[in-house]
């Protein structure tokens, strides 16, 4: 939640107050209706799942913790923070949809998930009906979490408002604080992969954020 706010107030600097209540809105509504339809249903994700509440504290919906939406907010908001520096992209786009940057984020999200499911399920966060080959999750999971961030920045995209604030006038440090965050929560989240016994997705996690460290210094 703490992260959610500061993204929030970030978000009102970069994109303006509008556009990121627009973009929270179309990103909460967007996960939570996909996550209620593949926990039900089995599909989007690869399977049917249920959270374990104990677990994941917080209010409830249709067996979705209200904290699941709110994480895919952050997610997806500091991949695109990361991408935007990476690419020198303009998001929301001023003109046509840029469908390659949209791709890269998206996949920047599913990358991060070979480290954040495997030690979720370990944690018994939520269980598959069915476990899957990596680490008890279904490899289909990822296909979904390629899905989910291509829908809400296509959607927000079209609704999104122009932008009324000038980006290049704050600080470098500021105005990329996101994209730093989405660089070393890999190596975070890969120490109780080591813990756990989780070894693939632990050396994931210190790969990418030394990818995503050297892009950024090159880049810089």
């Amino acid at each position: 939640l703490i992260g959610a706010f500061l993204f929030f107030i970030h978000g009102v600097s970069y994109w303006g107050f509008i556009n990121i209540i627009i973009f929270m809105l179309i990103t909460l509504i967007v996960t939570l209706t996909l996550e209620i339809i593949g926990s039900k249903t089995g599909y989007i994700f690869g399977g049917k799942y249920n959270y374990n509440q104990d677990n994941t504290p917080g209010y409830v919906m249709f067996g979705i913790p209200v904290l699941i939406p709110i994480a895919w907010f952050g997610i997806i908001y500091m991949s695109i923070n990361f991408g935007c520096f990476l690419t020198n992209t303009q998001f929301p786009f001023r003109n046509d949809i840029d469908y390659y940057f949209i791709i890269l984020i998206a996949i920047f999200v599913m990358l991060l998930d070979f480290v954040l499911d495997p030690l979720a399920v370990d944690e018994n966060r939520w269980r598959w009906e069915s476990a899957g080959i990596y680490y008890g999750v279904p490899f289909l999971n990822f296909f979904g979490w390629l899905l989910v961030p291509i829908i809400v920045l296509i959607v927000f995209h079209h609704c999104s408002q122009p932008l009324n604030v000038t980006i290049d006038s704050h600080y470098t440090l500021f105005r990329y604080f996101p994209a730093i965050l989405f660089t070393v929560l890999p190596v975070i989240a890969s120490r109780p992969c080591f813990e756990r016994g989780l070894r693939i997705p632990g050396y994931i996690g210190i790969i990418l954020s030394t990818i995503y460290f050297l892009l950024g210094i090159s880049k810089y």
